[in-house]
């Protein structure tokens, strides 16, 4: 399981000065084991599409390395067929994609990091929406030269460091919820969500959104923003043109680290309600390796 990869490199608290090759070389992670080489969605085999869900269920994520379309958008705007209608978001075109790209001195950069070169520290997205997308996926029209790089933790390693060394804090995460405000949107919701046997995870921390923690929870949410923003627990690749990075945003963490002000790096994003005809193919959340015991 990739869960199993580290990484051992020293990050500031932009993650500014993390080297690309030390991180490729540190991570050993085989990226390829969750790449997928498909000529273009909207003409898929059978058999890659049993391959694309095998992978998302397995690893939560897959990274879809597509052929180059005249309009690259495309290829991003046809896995609605299997990941379900698309949720708009505030900054979303008229197709419900977001650009992800440095804006300058965009008066925007206040408010969305995605419009900055700043690093992004780990999140889930939407938690201030009433239903959070479940499923989101990335793609790459032009990579920064340097930095950029996607990092990715897992939520179920959070909830087995939790469950090891914070148990009581972990009972705690269920049960108390937090209320998380972004401009005119709020809701309140638990970090962790239980439901049949599957958990989920909701998660931010930074300065563009305001959250009102219940005391009860001030120390663990110290613990977990501390955990996920360390690059020991990250996996950490770089997104290269043409590749979609797909991923279930109930049970997965995602960032990226700063890149120069100079350097252009452009990515589009969709937010998908995984609700389709291949819902039954789509596994989402984990189920925990250890049990938690209420007491």
């Amino acid at each position: 399981m990739l869960t199993g990869n580290i990484l051992a490199v020293k990050q500031d608290d932009f993650g500014a000065n993390l080297d690309d090759k030390k991180i490729t070389e540190a991570s050993k992670i085989d990226i390829s084991q969750v790449t997928l080489k498909i000529t273009k969605l909207t003409d898929i085999s059978q058999s890659d599409k049993t391959s694309l869900f095998e992978l998302f269920n397995k690893f939560k994520l897959v990274i879809l390395e597509c052929e180059p379309l005249p309009n690259p958008q495309d290829n991003l705007l046809a896995l609605n067929n299997f990941f379900g209608s698309v949720k708009r978001h505030k900054r979303s075109d008229e197709n419900g994609i977001v650009l992800v790209e440095n804006l300058g001195n965009s008066p925007l950069a206040t408010t969305y990091v995605a419009t900055t070169n700043q690093a992004h520290l780990m999140h889930t997205d939407g938690p201030y929406e009433m239903e959070p997308p479940k499923i989101v996926a990335m793609q790459c029209e032009i990579p920064s030269k340097h930095g950029g790089l996607s990092q990715i933790v897992y939520s179920e390693s959070v909830y087995e460091y939790l469950m090891e060394n914070y148990l009581q804090e972990l009972h705690r995460l269920f049960t108390y919820p937090l209320t998380i405000t972004r401009g005119d949107q709020t809701a309140r919701r638990a970090i962790f969500l239980e439901k049949e046997g599957k958990i989920s995870m909701s998660f931010r921390a930074d300065s563009v959104v305001s959250i009102a923690i219940p005391s009860q929870l001030e120390n663990v949410y110290r613990i977990i923003k501390n955990y996920v923003n360390n690059p020991k627990n990250q996996l950490i690749f770089k997104l290269q043109a043409n590749q979609i990075l797909v991923f279930d945003n109930t049970s997965i963490l995602h960032g990226r680290t700063s890149f120069p002000e100079n350097q252009v790096r452009k990515l589009n994003r969709l937010w998908f309600d995984g609700i389709s005809e291949y819902t039954h193919h789509i596994q989402l959340g984990f189920i925990p390796k250890s049990k938690l015991l209420h007491p």
